[in-house]
């Protein structure tokens, strides 16, 4: 990440740590967000792992997953491990610390994103602290795609574990960010703001689900400051990044001079913040320069 970006940023943050704003806030939704919101509170968090029918079975199903000797040793141990469901993700988790092979892992990795999702965050979150790097990592990242208040305080001693390391892993640092981020909590924003910068094609849409949790005043006055900047790639990721976490009311009038800009990907990032900050949609890809001036032109009417 260069000095710039690193400075602008830190910039920004010490002034909301002064300001006493660099913490979790009850962001409240706009009015587009209402329907995603109530589906948030809809969901069930459990508080335990279903009971497995088999567990001598489910011992044997993980054994043949791991290791797959042949296509279809594996395909069967995968089918069977799906078809049990969520009552397989403890049995897996602790398989995946334990795997060294690559090839392994992300069989079960596969797995495990398939009998996952929203309601078992919490229990994922119990992982947060595995002795296994490969397993806090898994973790951090699985419940970060979910977006849920409830980890906050684990997501966030997770990323302060990574941090005073001595030797901190980056991926770990950046999937612990992500997590507190989506949690609610603006400490990892120069983290992603760095993983933005550097692999936006890769990360950009976990780093765009996770910032949701944020937008607001606090995270655009974070984020502004890279809209200022000489450098183009900065000013990109500004854009990119405020179409999560921008608010309208500060940021609109900062992003519309910008769909004026005869750089197209400029004027394509604009349009994309606009999207997320306006209208709560996602970002349009490659947009022919005639396209996007067209939709670019649309915009300066609307806002």
């Amino acid at each position: 990440m260069n000095r710039t970006l690193h400075s602008s940023l830190t910039a920004a943050l010490l002034s909301l740590c002064a300001t006493g704003a660099y913490a979790w806030v009850d962001l409240a939704p706009r009015a587009d967000d209402a329907v995603q919101e109530t589906k948030r509170k809809e969901i069930k968090r459990l508080e335990a792992w279903p009971e497995p029918r088999d567990s001598n079975q489910l011992k044997v199903d993980v054994a043949r997953l791991r290791k797959a000797n042949t296509e279809e040793m594996g395909s069967q141990a995968h089918i069977a491990l799906v078809a049990e469901g969520a009552a397989a993700a403890p049995a897996l988790i602790s398989a995946l610390g334990k795997e060294k092979n690559k090839d392994a892992r992300e069989r079960i990795t596969d797995v495990l994103e398939q009998i996952t999702g929203a309601e078992h965050t919490r229990l994922i979150a119990a992982e947060f602290g595995d002795k296994s790097d490969v397993v806090r990592i898994w973790c951090l990242r699985r419940v970060a795609a979910f977006p849920d208040s409830g980890v906050r305080e684990a997501a966030v001693a997770a990323l302060q574990r990574v941090e005073k390391s001595k030797k901190p892993d980056a991926e770990e640092l950046y999937v612990a960010a992500l997590c507190a981020t989506s949690a609610g909590d603006l400490s990892g924003l120069q983290r992603l703001a760095e993983r933005a910068e550097d692999d936006w094609k890769d990360s950009g849409a976990e780093i765009r689900t996770a910032l949701e949790s944020v937008r607001g005043k606090e995270a655009t006055a974070a984020f502004v400051p890279l809209l200022s900047s000489e450098k183009r790639n900065m000013k990109v990721t500004g854009l990119n990044l405020l179409a999560g976490a921008g608010e309208a009311e500060t940021s609109v009038a900062l992003i519309k001079p910008f769909l004026d800009d005869t750089d197209n990907t400029l004027r394509v990032a604009a349009i994309n913040a606009l999207r997320g900050i306006v209208d709560g949609e996602p970002p349009l890809d490659k947009l022919p320069v005639f396209e996007a001036i067209e939709l670019a032109n649309e915009w300066k009417k609307r806002v």
